[in-house]
């Protein structure tokens, strides 16, 4: 299960704050050169939205440096709207590939008969028991190719 930390001690909001600092000035150099979620075009948004994430990124810095417990309210409020897409990552999608891919597989193999860990026992066996293969001698372990 995906937890939120809402009270992160101060080594974690020091990390966060350098990566903050990498993160905010990718998304500023996305946005001035209009580049990547920034395509579309900013008009006459286009310096102020780059100073506005290259600020950001640094006084996450600054505050790393100087109090990280000022880094609190950035962090909180970026955990807070990241977890509905932590969630839709983890659930939702596993459960569309297990639900959509695998279950499908399976009913199909069950479907045309097919057994691949020989788990059927039939009148003349009662039990799962399947001799080990006779070992190999032990010169094929320097002759593997």
């Amino acid at each position: 299960m995906v937890e939120l930390n809402l009270r992160p001690d101060d080594r974690t909001l020091r990390q966060f704050g350098w990566i903050a600092l990498v993160g905010f000035a990718a998304l500023a150099a996305l946005a001035f050169w209009e580049l990547g979620i920034f395509a579309f075009g900013l008009g006459a948004a286009r310096v102020p939205v780059t100073a506005t994430l290259g600020g950001l990124g640094g006084l996450s810095a600054l505050f790393s440096l100087v109090y990280p417990k000022a880094n609190r309210v950035l962090f909180v409020l970026l955990s807070v709207l990241s977890f509905p897409i932590g969630f839709v990552m983890s659930y939702v999608i596993l459960g569309t590939i297990f639900f959509g891919l695998f279950a499908p597989i399976a009913l199909l193999f069950r479907l045309i008969g097919r057994d691949a860990l020989r788990r059927k026992t039939g009148s003349a066996k009662d039990s799962y028991w399947q001799k080990a293969r006779p070992t190999r001698p032990k010169g094929d372990y320097f002759r593997q190719y």
